[in-house]
This record gives C-alpha cells, sequence and structure tokens, in this order.
C-alpha cells in the first residue's frame, strides 16, 4: 500500500455522541459544510469531506482537507459542533501490495 498525497492536510474531527441518530449527524454535516464554505469566501483553506458513524461506540468522524488544523477548528468551531479531538491522518490506497 501507498500514502495518497493530496495538496493539503487531512484531519478528522472526533465526536463523541451518546444516543446520536443518522439524522443528527445529516445536520451537523450540513452545518460543517456550510461553514467550510463561508470560510472559503473569506480565503480559508478548508474543506469538508464528510462523516462516518460508528453507531455502536456512539462516536462520529468528520473528515476534512485543509493547509491547518486551525482552520478545521474555526469552521468546527463556526457550525457549533462539539468534538473532543483533531487529528492529521494519513489515507492509504487500496491497491495490492
Amino acid at each position: 500500500m501507498r500514502a495518497v498525497v493530496r495538496g493539503e492536510g487531512a484531519y478528522l474531527i472526533e465526536c463523541y455522541s451518546p444516543g446520536v441518530r443518522k439524522d443528527d449527524v445529516e445536520s451537523d454535516a450540513q452545518r460543517v459544510a456550510a461553514a467550510c464554505e463561508q470560510l472559503r469566501a473569506l480565503g480559508v483553506s478548508v474543506a469538508y469531506e464528510g462523516a462516518i458513524l460508528v453507531p455502536g461506540d456512539e462516536v462520529v468522524l468528520h473528515l476534512f482537507n485543509s493547509e491547518s488544523e486551525e482552520f478545521v477548528r474555526d469552521a468546527s468551531v463556526r457550525a457549533a459542533l462539539p468534538f473532543e479531538r483533531i487529528l492529521e491522518t494519513v489515507s492509504f490506497d487500496g491497491g495490492h501490495v
């Protein structure tokens, strides 16, 4: 496998959300996407890539691309998204080893 290289950094926001439902995640995702659009209009490099719900753990992972962890934090705060932590990530393709 090889790492997938992108022009910007990839980040994940981890949200512990007891009792979370699919509708809650969809609503959060819409707010975060709108916040990223607002920030991009101001010249901030941040893009929302979507969310992963892990219902058994009551965890939601929101995925971003950005030049900076600070921009990801700004978008999340602007969207009123409560989170535990922000992690930089590295993606790997699904090719053969």
